[in-house]
């Protein structure tokens, strides 16, 4: 193990310091900051830029709309490479109370993880990247340790000597919209491109694969989502006339029935354009372990088995999903029915052009009264499996969990393409939430071992960058 002086001397640290590094986790996950309604953005993103001015970060508050955004600087070295951190400070809403065991924004431990909305999505690895930072920051300066369990057996309190030098330059990029689709940080990004200059774009945001591995991913699906509305009558009227007057959930449920039927998008032109894997990638993939039968598991799910096709098909193929329907009331022939579509896009699928392929498809079908709307887009993004930072985070991720995925394409979508495709950089996430952790849904959590292996991930991942010599 390459890294196992620097991990022990991590543990080390994060024993000395383990109240205050659990309790800014903490009390970040306290400050609501709910971006759909906008609730608590403002008070949360003034939160954090004061802890990071704590720690000794520069920072400048950007009133981007709807949210603001956080620019971070520590180090300005030209003989030193230059890491750009993103995370993103906002949750989703927490939905019914009634489904959550406890308050959704009081952080609660039970069995060495932490219940609350966030606590996974994104403000565990937000405060891990913190972390990180303070740590070499800390070691650089010797002082005495003031907290629980730095104590000798003589009682006596134990003074760091280790001093260690920031080895990279660091910008931190913190939004506040990404739940809602990072708006107006693309536009942010294009007007500072200069200024954000950096190696690699690290970030971490999402679960482990179904196996409990942690994920390197090497880029993010796109995301089209799409409203379809059918009106059939001017209001809803009772069920006694369903043999003779015309039902808007119905007719919809045909449309959507012409669109997919069963794992085939039925969409002319909807699949054009895709990126094939590399042979490099699909060799990855093989090595992926079985992970069907414990997705099914944890989800008790009836799904079919895929076997070989699990993955190509989890990463490489496109979604036609119906997130939800809307549509009438008891005992009535609906008059209108409504239902979003969300359509996860692969490299190089072009958004614009899916949503005309859909848009022409449903107008072909004949039926009057259907109003199909974009309601925005996520493009893809993709990282070149060649970079030579892979090989450093692999061996990063080797050393603190034993064993890892390659995603060449995570199924999710986040705003990886401000990255790739904005700032030309290259951008690496490492994916260690709990495997289980439920982002977006009632009693989202993570294990604070994961927290803690996520502090100590981005060290290392710091460290390995400085030590790589090519930049190509």
């Amino acid at each position: 193990m390459k890294n196992k002086k620097l991990l022990s001397d991590i543990k080390e640290y994060l024993k000395c310091y383990e109240n205050q590094v659990l309790e800014d986790w903490y009390e970040l996950i306290r400050h609501i900051s709910v971006s759909e309604t906008g609730e608590g953005i403002e008070t949360c993103c003034d939160w954090i830029q004061k802890k990071m001015e704590e720690i000794g970060i520069q920072v400048t508050k950007y009133s981007v709309k709807p949210a603001p955004v956080l620019v971070g600087r520590f180090g300005n070295d030209p003989e030193k490479k230059t890491v750009l951190i993103y995370a993103h400070y906002d949750v989703k809403p927490a939905g019914e109370r009634k489904l959550w065991h406890s308050d959704p924004f009081v952080p609660t431990v039970r069995d060495g993880k932490v219940y609350a909305r966030g606590s996974a999505d994104n403000k565990s690895p937000l405060m891990a990247h913190l972390k990180a930072l303070e740590y070499f920051i800390r070691r650089k300066n010797p002082q005495v340790c003031l907290f629980s369990g730095c104590f000798s057996g003589k009682g006596k309190r134990e003074v760091i000597r280790r001093k260690m030098e920031v080895p990279v330059n660091v910008i931190f990029v913190f939004e506040g919209d990404e739940e809602c689709g990072s708006r107006g940080l693309e536009e942010f990004l294009a007007e500072h491109r200069t200024e954000l200059a950096a190696d690699l774009v690290f970030f971490s945001d999402g679960p482990k694969d179904p196996s409990g591995l942690p994920i390197i991913a090497l880029g993010a699906k796109g995301d089209l989502s799409i409203h379809i509305t059918v009106e059939t009558m001017n209001r809803n009227v009772h069920a006694r006339y369903a043999p003779v007057l015309p039902s808007a959930a119905w007719k919809l449920v045909e449309i959507l029935g012409k669109c997919r039927s069963k794992d085939k998008i039925l969409i002319p032109g909807f699949e054009e354009g895709i990126l094939p894997f590399t042979e490099k990638e699909i060799e990855i993939m093989d090595k992926l372990p079985k992970s069907e039968d414990s997705l099914n598991t944890i989800y008790e799910a009836k799904s079919s088995n895929y076997g070989k096709d699990f993955y190509p098909r989890l990463l490489g193929q496109p979604t036609f999903n119906i997130c939800w329907i809307k549509t009438g009331a008891n005992g009535v022939v609906p008059a209108k029915a409504e239902a979003l579509i969300d359509c996860r896009l692969v490299p190089d699928q072009d958004p614009e052009k899916v949503f005309q392929c859909i848009k022409r498809h449903v107008e072909m079908m004949g039926y009057d009264n259907v109003k199909i709307e974009n309601d925005g887009y996520i493009p893809s993004s993709k990282t070149d499996v060649n970079t030579p930072y892979l090989p450093a985070v692999e061996e990063i991720c080797r050393d603190i969990y034993g064993e890892y995925v390659i995603y060449p394409c995570r199924p999710s979508s986040a705003p990886d393409y401000l990255w790739t495709n904005v700032l030309k950089l290259p951008a690496i996430q490492v994916r260690w939430s709990d495997a289980d952790s439920d982002n977006h849904a009632p009693n989202e959590h993570l294990s604070i071992k994961e927290y803690m292996d996520g502090i100590a991930l981005t060290v290392c991942a710091l460290q390995a960058v400085s030590e790589i010599n090519e930049k190509d």
